[in-house]
């Protein structure tokens, strides 16, 4: 029962602190335990697609960080790689330099040598054949080496500036893959919250749906039997007051939460304050008790009760109680004390969205956990409870229950 307690009151707690959307809703039709049940299990299906969906995600998210680094590595080889080619250019052009000093003089010599004719002396003055052969070959040795000189040191400094440019461009691109793949994870990002999200919902709705079950089951409901008429209501003509006597402390509606003082915080219902814990509790109309939670860290002991007012069907919800005086099913009408005022020091060990011994009243259309079953539902059906029940505005007190 706590386990299943504390996933139904994930919502609470979003109510409470943050009024981020509900991703996932499911709106229960069923009008049989049959039907409810089928409706648990596609819940179930939803939620196993919806942690694949994460899975896949958070695989993506990974494989693209990993990517990253690789590409960063990359760039960082790059980088060395163009400082290597441009200090090897920079000693290229040296040995150019030294190079050239060289073959302007085996040039000098050879051009005086071509204008004095002493190159063809050297060539005919050989003394036999052989003599001949070698000397020319020698000498167009000697050319082919300056000119293969020139072509070897043009061609080294060609590759090494084209060299240069391609690892240029090829880090520009890593940069940009590096600014794609971080745009994808940000996108994947806020998808993978929204999934989470909307996990956080359907655990509710599954963890509702359970303990809806478990109660039409516990009091004999059929699998094909009518689920209001198997958990009917005693009805009542209006609602009254939840104390005997008491003040209003905070509005339903957008507030500043006095606990972490952030602003623009939903509030689900109204604070009465003026009482000290173990004050009775009562319920506000006739009807069943459909829902307790015990022991939340924000709400406390809290318990939902059904109503039929007027032939509408309404759901009150009490929070931040020191007791519990009734149990899931019971029938209550306007007299009965449901439980005891909470939220000061003896919920203290527990209740960490009190800030002093008070009573929270909801109000919603419908039965919170029957004729619909999620809380983003509850939520949207949420009502102001000045609007359904005498309660004087702040400064004012009231002291009876009429």
């Amino acid at each position: 029962m706590k386990k299943t307690g504390k996933l139904l009151l994930v919502f609470l707690l979003t109510l409470f602190v943050t009024m981020t959307p509900v991703i996932v809703s499911a709106n229960s039709n069923a009008k049989t335990l049959k039907e409810l049940k089928n409706e648990l299990q596609q819940l179930k299906n939803k939620k196993a697609q919806q942690d694949a969906n994460k899975n896949a995600t958070k695989s993506k998210i990974n494989n693209a960080k990993n990517d990253i680094g690789n590409k960063k590595s990359e760039i960082e080889t790059n980088t060395k790689d163009i400082a290597d080619a441009t200090a090897e250019s920079e000693e290229l052009t040296i040995e150019i330099e030294e190079g050239k000093e060289k073959l302007d003089k085996l040039m000098s010599v050879y051009q005086i040598a071509s204008e004095n004719n002493t190159y063809l002396e050297y060539i005919f003055d050989s003394k036999t054949y052989d003599d001949l052969v070698y000397r020319s070959a020698l000498s167009e040795q000697l050319m082919d080496y300056i000119n293969e000189s020139i072509e070897s040191w043009n061609d080294k400094i060609e590759k090494n500036d084209v060299l240069k440019v391609e690892l240029a461009e090829k880090s520009k691109q890593l940069e940009s893959d590096i600014d794609s793949l971080s745009s994808s994870i940000d996108q994947w990002g806020t998808y993978l919250n929204k999934l989470e999200e909307g996990s956080v919902s359907i655990k509710e709705d599954i963890s509702s749906t359970e303990e809806l079950i478990k109660y039409y089951t516990s009091i004999g409901c059929g699998e094909n039997e009518d689920l209001e008429k198997c958990a009917s209501v005693k009805g009542d003509t209006r609602f009254i007051r939840p104390l005997k006597k008491g003040t209003l402390t905070s509005y339903y509606g957008y507030r500043t939460s006095p606990t972490t003082g952030a602003k623009n915080q939903f509030h689900s219902g109204v604070d009465i304050g003026g009482n000290g814990e173990g004050t009775p509790v009562y319920s506000i109309a006739n009807g069943m008790v459909g829902k307790i939670i015990r022991q939340y860290s924000c709400g406390g002991n809290m318990v939902y009760v059904y109503h039929t007012v007027k032939g509408v069907q309404y759901t009150s919800t009490y929070m931040h109680l020191l007791t519990i005086n009734v149990s899931v099913g019971q029938s209550v009408s306007s007299q009965t004390q449901i439980g005891t005022v909470g939220g000061g020091k003896g919920t203290k060990a527990w209740e960490k969205c009190s800030t002093g011994a008070h009573l929270h009243l909801s109000l919603a259309t419908g039965w919170y956990g029957k004729t619909y079953t999620t809380s983003s539902q509850w939520k949207s059906h949420l009502l102001n409870p000045q609007s359904y029940v005498s309660i004087p505005n702040k400064g004012q007190w009231f002291y009876s229950r009429y």
